[in-house]
């Protein structure tokens, strides 16, 4: 630790001087602004997270919430790791690479993810984005729009079925308390980026409205060989997002509708020689074989909450249309999804002298159906000799309960139950051509509880729990098969897991909060990703025997001077095998690879009035890359600069500028790693120096 901390020295030193640097116009220029409080708290604020609403400082688990200002402004709105950076325990390595999104981890889950997001669930305004199979996408995020973000750190399988790391709920703005509000918003920068955005958004009576419809393009920095310069990375998105919200039968009712049309170049990853060079070139195979993703989305979901006779009922639905096109080396993918599912809970309130009881009860099912077919990739994307054509259907369904008694005026538990059953099932359609039949059924289930408890002490806040996990494989890992063959690997199982955890939190003396936590995690059959000289860039999966994961989690937020805050987040984590045996080799006592063991976030945020200015700064510790930890991706430093105004009146106008440098120092690093790749190809470079600019409009309606 010691180490690490004098290695952070120099680059937070730079970090508060440049801060103060960029402050000293915006005190000139808002001296007549009221200064932002000196002093800070932990109010009563409520999360939702936990399916019953709780006070944040007495949530018996490790929680946390990003809202605001925190989430959306200088960023350029087209990376989710902006908006998430500092909440702690929640990594995210920018692949600056659309075809295969970002990759979203907490506590290590979700670091076996070669594309989307794995081992979290995911909700985007009460509206699951994680599919029944576990896989999540969030390619469809309005950023732009966002509003808050909560974080339940740790299993959450008693509450959400399929799902080991936690839960991230991410919420839209509220819809604008006037007629109408129009906001128009652009930002241009390095490397290509373009974001154009128009959100339109008001109340008409009791009833709230928000559509919003964005365009953005990215080039990338990843060159051609030989560095030409026309670029074999990025992509183009279009998206379109709207929510309604109206009165009915007593309670509100809730729509959204979301619509993605997405094109990306997948340059793939490099091998150390060519990463150590300080190349940024395209993989050349990846190029040849024109690796690239199209995908198409629609989402619609459907939410009434209100009174039931005496109770307070939930009822929601969902369903997700996906087509995609998905070249990668030696193979086409076309794959036609269809999804859904609903779910209704009841929950009933008893009053006690200690205060109120809370118990939930639900049944949640849901269904995918998808079509997939493989095809031999002639070169450049073109589709050759079809390989395997089959049918994938899913089914899970849970029934769980949750019940929140305070035992006293200090002391409150939080306890659930959960069974979820999750089929798979395979038809394949390929057989008649002489191959056999491999259509095939997995079936798995789980019975997992959870229970926590808090001890309130004045400013100040004890908790502790346990928690079972369960995390199954998806369809597309179930369907990749290192022999070629088709239908559901037959020896691929779910990940499996208790977890214990305490920590610690609250306030000193008004200008500090704090929040602290340890966990330890044990799992059994633990899913570890693999390539194969056969198949270079398609990832198979396999599981460890035992494996071990322990941690530590801290985060700050201090008012160091009236308009001064700085927001810090440490994260350790030990991730090993401790029962591992690959081709007779045992690897036990090697660290899990894509888990980076240390992690530190800080931002230093000045305000006056509706000036900001920002430094953020993140360090990452070495990450090994492969199973027998042969090689590891070294660590790295990035600071970013970004100030602006926030809704600065200008006539019938509000304006909104601002400007950022991504990567100041100009650090050569590895962004992201691809764990066990084929050849040593396991670094995903970052991009150098960036800039960026934006502006947004808005005009409101009396």
């Amino acid at each position: 630790m010691t180490a690490i901390l004098h290695t952070l020295a120099q680059p937070m030193r730079t970090s508060l001087t440049a801060a103060w640097l960029l402050l000293l116009p915006v005190a000139t220029a808002a001296g007549q602004q009221q200064a932002a409080p000196d002093t800070i708290s932990l109010r009563p604020l409520s999360v939702t997270v936990l399916r019953t609403p709780t006070r944040l400082d007495r949530v018996p688990f490790s929680a946390s919430v990003m809202a605001g200002a925190e989430l959306r402004e200088g960023t350029t709105g087209l990376f989710i790791g902006e908006a998430l950076q500092g909440l702690p325990g929640v990594r995210v390595q920018n692949r600056f690479n659309p075809a295969v999104g970002e990759r979203i981890s907490i506590r290590g889950f979700g670091a076996r993810a070669q594309f989307g997001v794995r081992g979290i669930k995911i909700l985007v305004d009460g509206i699951p984005a994680t599919l029944p199979d576990g896989q999540s996408t969030l390619d469809h995020l309005d950023l732009g729009s966002l509003g808050r973000v909560e974080a339940l750190r740790g299993p959450a399988a008693a509450l959400y079925g399929n799902g080991a790391g936690g839960v991230l709920q991410f919420e839209s703005s509220g819809p604008h308390a006037g007629p109408y509000r129009q906001d128009a918003a652009v930002v241009v920068g390095s490397d290509g980026l373009m974001r154009l955005q128009a959100t339109g958004s008001g109340t008409a009576g009791s009833t709230g409205f928000r559509f919003s419809v964005g365009r953005t393009s990215f080039d990338g920095f990843r060159t051609n060989e030989g560095g030409a310069p026309d670029p074999y990375s990025g992509g183009d998105r279009t998206t379109l997002n709207g929510f309604v919200g109206l009165p009915f039968s007593g309670g509100e009712f809730q729509a959204q509708l979301s619509a993605l049309d997405m094109d990306a170049l997948n340059p793939g990853s490099l091998p150390a020689d060519l990463y150590a060079e300080g190349s940024n070139q395209a993989w050349g195979f990846n190029v040849a074989q024109g690796a690239f993703k199209a995908v198409r989305q629609g989402q619609l979901g459907l939410r009434w909450t209100g009174p039931v006779g005496s109770l307070s009922g939930t009822l929601s639905a969902y369903g997700v249309r996906r087509e995609l096109d998905n070249p990668i080396p030696n193979t086409v993918i076309d794959l036609d999804r269809n999804a859904g599912g609903v779910r209704a809970s009841a929950a009933h309130s008893w009053p006690t002298a200690a205060g109120e009881i809370r118990l939930d009860v639900g049944v949640e099912g849901e269904i995918q159906s998808d079509a997939r077919k493989n095809f031999a990739n002639e070169g450049g994307g073109v589709a050759g000799l079809l390989t395997l054509d089959q049918d994938e259907r899913v089914r899970s369904g849970g029934i769980f309960a949750q019940l929140h008694a305070p035992l006293s005026a200090r002391l409150s538990i939080i306890g659930a139950l959960r069974y979820e059953n999750v089929s798979f099932r395979a038809e394949d359609q390929f057989f008649g051509t002489g191959e056999p039949d491999d259509s095939g059924e997995r079936t798995m289930t789980g019975v997992n509880p959870s229970l926590g408890a808090h001890l309130a002490m004045g400013d100040h806040g004890v908790f502790v729990s346990v928690a079972r996990s369960f995390d199954t494989p998806t369809t597309t890992e179930l369907a990749n098969r290192e022999s070629g063959a088709g239908g559901l690997n037959p020896q691929l199982d779910p990940q499996r897991g208790w977890s214990v955890e305490g920590g610690i939190r609250g306030t000193l003396a008004g200008r500090l909060a704090y929040d602290l936590a340890a966990f330890s995690t044990w799992l059994t059959d633990e899913l570890i990703p693999f390539e194969v000289e056969s198949a270079p860039g398609r990832t198979f999966f396999r599981n460890a025997g035992q494996s071990k994961i322990q941690g530590i989690e801290a985060s700050a937020r201090a008012v160091l001077v009236p308009g001064l805050t700085l927001l810090t987040s440490y994260s350790w984590v030990d991730a090993r095998f401790s029962d591992f045996v690959v081709d007779g080799e045992s690897l036990n006592g090697n660290r899990v690879p894509g888990v980076a063991p240390h992690r530190l976030d800080a931002r230093l945020r000045g305000q006056r009035g509706p000036v900001f200015a920002e430094v953020r700064m993140e360090h990452r510790g070495a990450v090994p890359v492969d199973d027998g930890n042969a090689s590891e991706a070294d660590g790295h430093t990035l600071l970013d600069l970004r100030a602006g105004g926030t809704d600065v009146q200008a006539g019938p106008l509000r304006i909104s500028p601002f400007v950022g440098v991504t990567n100041v120092t100009d650090e050569r690093y590895v962004t992201s790693v691809v764990v066990n790749a084929f050849g040593g190809r396991f670094y995903e470079p970052g991009p150098d120096r960036g800039f960026y600019v934006g502006m947004s409009l808005a005009v409101e309606r009396r």
